[in-house]
């Protein structure tokens, strides 16, 4: 999700040279919430059976995991999974959605696929009072 111009100024040298790299080196250069290695290639898998995404890493015959930490064997099968190849890109989530507020505590890396699944919720509110604001308001002769 692209930075609005209103909070760019959050997000520059310091948070290039300096944040971003102590919370990656943190989080060992993985995903804090399902493990996935920053910039690998892996095989992640959907369904509308499970309520989760599974991966693995391209190349190794590991299990598969999720977000969870749950590990398993699955069996890919059935015209309603979803699998496909992803490279990883770590991105440093805001656990209180402030820009800003940049304490280790509040930051977390996280894949983008969980970054999104976190951040859900504050989208749909954050997209929905924009739009709202948007709309004139109807008046009622």
């Amino acid at each position: 999700m692209p930075i609005r111009p209103e909070f760019r100024q959050f997000y520059g040298r310091e948070w290039r040279e300096v944040t971003r790299p102590r919370i990656l080196a943190r989080a060992g250069n993985k995903c804090e919430q399902c493990g996935k290695p920053n910039h690998a290639l892996v095989e992640t898998v959907t369904s509308p059976y499970w309520n989760r995404m599974w991966w693995r890493r391209l190349g190794a015959f590991a299990a598969w995991r999720n977000a969870f930490g749950e590990t398993t064997v699955l069996e890919i099968a059935g015209e309603n999974s979803n699998m496909h190849r992803v490279r990883v890109v770590l991105t440093i989530a805001h656990l209180d959605h402030t820009p800003g507020h940049d304490e280790d505590a509040n930051l977390k890396a996280l894949c983008q696929w969980c970054h999104l699944n976190y951040d859900k919720l504050h989208h749909h509110e954050t997209r929905s009072t924009r739009k709202d604001a948007a709309r004139p308001l109807l008046v009622s002769a």
